[in-house]
């Protein structure tokens, strides 16, 4: 664990700290967080929710050049069966509304600029095929990510960026790779702060896997199915303004050519979209002095937390898992044993 704001974790008397393996601060296992089913979307109606979002098509006006070779085509987003699908029509199978587009494929936009600090996960099957044995998603570029501002035609994005899911044409190549990032407001124009790479073991394009980032004001840390594989803290350009979430198949420009094996037509397939925001009483400060009271403890981002009075002990059992999150200060005071099996987090955790 890393301390990264001003909160402190003091220690008193005895702390027996047997066993905490931290797979991620996921919601998963940090039942701080909780779902906002507002700005989440199952994908489990026949027709997509056009109160959450904007299907894009370049006939109405939406931009047809991300990625270079992107024509987005209204009737290539889908919603059905559970499952919100983005197809990608070879040359001659669909009109193509864009004169840099060569592809036809779909996309979707959050209706208005309303996502800020929280958890963004979706669980979704990339597109891409096996040639002669070899795993291969050339050209295509999957994406999902959020930016906040409007596009400018002198610097692309004026604003912040964050991407959780975007390996480019050449670099999902293999059909196996991510590439996530954090960019930020530079003078006029955006720039990137920081890229990570996930290359997976088996291609992306044979299951479903999760795709996900953790945004606080101190961290940015992303996650591949719960486990945390980039992250970043404390940079002083982590402002997130309230950003428009993108969920859409793009393509690279036509430099790159698809291989010419490529079956079509393809399918960028998301399960769900789900948002979770973090539980705050950072007013509030509370003592756990017994197991009691850890098993009845309501989990939210406190101002301080403190264990025990110096006279009693606190032990987790061996199957607890129990992420605690504080703004200023968690204080054990006296005997704290976390067994062999347990997962104990202690976070530092801003109010936002």
């Amino acid at each position: 664990m890393k301390p990264v704001n001003r909160l402190s974790i003091i220690l008193q008397l005895t702390f027996v700290f047997v066993s905490a393996f931290i797979k991620g601060q996921t919601p998963l296992n940090d039942q701080n967080w909780y779902i906002d089913t507002g700005k989440s979307d199952e994908f489990n109606s026949t027709a997509i929710n056009p109160n959450k979002w904007h299907v894009l098509d370049c006939p109405s006006g939406d931009c047809c050049n991300w990625g270079g070779g992107t024509a987005f085509e209204k009737g290539n987003t889908m919603d059905s069966a559970g499952l919100l699908r983005f197809r990608v029509d070879g040359p001659g199978l669909a009109p193509i509304p864009c004169s840099r587009g060569t592809y036809a494929t779909g996309g979707i936009q959050s209706d208005s600029e309303n996502y800020t600090y929280g958890y963004y996960e979706i669980y979704a099957k990339l597109p891409g095929f096996y040639d002669k044995g070899v795993p291969c998603g050339l050209k295509f570029w999957p994406t999902f990510w959020m930016a906040y501002q409007q596009f400018d035609t002198s610097c692309l994005v004026v604003g912040n960026e964050v991407d959780i899911l975007e390996p480019n044409g050449t670099q999902y190549a293999n059909g196996s790779t991510n590439v996530c990032g954090w960019w930020y407001l530079s003078g006029n124009c955006q720039s990137k702060k920081n890229q990570g790479i996930y290359n997976s073991p088996v291609p992306l394009f044979t299951g479903f896997h999760k795709y996900a980032v953790e945004t606080l004001p101190n961290a940015v840390i992303f996650y591949f199915d719960d486990v945390p594989f980039f992250e970043n803290y404390n940079s002083p350009t982590m402002i997130m303004h309230p950003m428009r979430l993108y969920i859409d198949q793009q393509l690279q420009d036509t430099s790159i050519k698809f291989n010419p094996n490529t079956p079509f037509p393809q399918y960028y397939t998301i399960d769900y979209f789900r948002y979770y925001r973090l539980n705050l009483a950072c007013g509030v400060s509370t003592t756990l002095l017994d197991n009691i009271d850890i098993a009845n403890y309501v989990f939210s981002v406190k101002s301080d937390i403190t264990f025990g009075n110096g006279l009693n002990s606190i032990s987790l059992n061996s199957t607890d898992v129990k992420y605690f999150r504080a703004v200023n200060s968690i204080t054990i005071n006296g005997t704290f044993t976390a067994p062999l099996g347990s997962e104990l987090a202690l976070i530092p955790t801003p109010c936002n």
